[in-house]
């Protein structure tokens, strides 16, 4: 079975692209060469214009391939002959014959991530959700580079989309850019909280953090024994045709709850998109990222040592009163609860404002 990308009206960029996607799906064992891998390709021989989007939505081509190792199995196909080049899967084949925004050619790496773009289960798609990227976003900026604006029009709509400035911050993402943050010691004397045990597990807060509009926590999760699943922090997300994602929580999900003394309660079971510009209309838990790490032991009773870090952010700052944490891990029987004063909080965030 064979496919040549010459049958497009590519450019020089586009098709350096391509050639970088199939060395890649090749290397890789698959079987076909994807829109998941065009995205590899066109974030590896980005040129200058590619580099500004790229440095943006942080799509370095090592965090993409990545991210693609973790979202297939890999495995080597009979179909392919040696002297063969890898065919294109039926999608990355529609990407290819993107034209310009003006119905013109020829295709060019914009046009190329446009087109990658436009059906929401495609692999380039899944890949940015992976990285904790929203699909809709870069295939925004990608039809604005379909229309080929000039260098001052680019760089107009770069500043305009790019986030990590201070006036286009919203609270609800996380802790401001440069923001003043307190860290606030509390619990054992270690300064953790410990929220729940099993046989397996222990699950503890180390830290709490706040800043004028929000606080956040860092939770340790650490094996005790060998774990039957490892946490996972966020739910899949299941794409149904014609309908919103749904997300699917099993056994291995860690759920994180907080409940305020005023009633409300935030959670992980529906993960909150983080770059959504509108604001919310309820307070939100976000996940901000994990940290693993792995001791190994010479000893036959204890192989080895997990520790799972990870980062939360809650938005606002409670009313008052207790807050509790919640935590249920199935997989590992981990189910429990422990609370903190929030007056600290509080105080440490008044006196923020005050002294801004």
């Amino acid at each position: 079975m064979t496919n040549h990308h010459e049958q497009y009206e590519l450019d020089d960029e586009a098709q350096s692209a391509v050639d970088a996607a199939r060395q890649m799906a090749g290397s890789l064992g698959d079987d076909q060469c994807g829109t998941e891998h065009l995205l590899f390709g066109v974030m590896a021989s980005a040129g200058t214009e590619m580099l500004e989007l790229q440095d943006l939505f942080a799509l370095d081509p090592l965090r993409i391939e990545r991210a693609i190792q973790r979202l297939s199995e890999h495995r080597f196909s009979l179909d392919v002959a040696a002297d063969e080049q890898l065919p294109l899967s039926a999608r990355a084949e529609k990407t290819l014959g993107t034209l310009r925004a003006d119905g013109t050619g020829p295709t060019g790496p914009f046009e190329m991530l446009h087109g990658m773009l436009r059906d929401d289960a495609s692999g380039a798609c899944q890949v940015l959700r992976a990285l904790g990227v929203r699909p809709e976003e870069v295939r925004r900026l990608a039809a604005y580079g379909t229309r080929h604006l000039s260098e001052d029009q680019v760089a107009n709509l770069m500043d305009a989309l790019d986030r990590r400035t201070e006036e286009d911050f919203r609270p609800w993402w996380g802790p401001r850019p440069e923001a003043t943050i307190e860290t606030l010691a509390f619990g054992d004397g270690d300064g953790s909280m410990e929220v729940a045990r099993s046989e397996s597990a222990l699950v503890t807060i180390r830290t709490l953090a706040v800043t004028d509009h929000g606080f956040g926590l860092t939770m340790s999760i650490e094996s005790l024994s060998p774990w039957l699943l490892p946490p996972v922090l966020q739910p899949s997300e299941v794409l149904i045709p014609g309908s919103r994602p749904e997300h699917i929580s099993g056994p291995e999900v860690l759920e994180v709850e907080l409940a305020f003394d005023d009633g409300t309660t935030i959670s992980n079971r529906i993960p909150a998109p983080r770059w959504d510009g509108s604001a919310p209309d309820k307070s939100q838990l976000m996940y901000l990222g994990h940290r693993a790490e792995i001791v190994a032991f010479n000893d036959r009773r204890r192989s080895e040592k997990r520790t799972i870090t990870s980062d939360w952010w809650a938005w606002p700052l409670p009313t008052g009163g207790p807050v509790e944490v919640r935590v249920t891990w199935p997989a590992e029987s981990i189910r429990g609860a422990a609370s903190f004063d929030s007056a600290p909080l509080l105080t440490a965030a008044n006196e923020m404002q005050r002294g801004a």
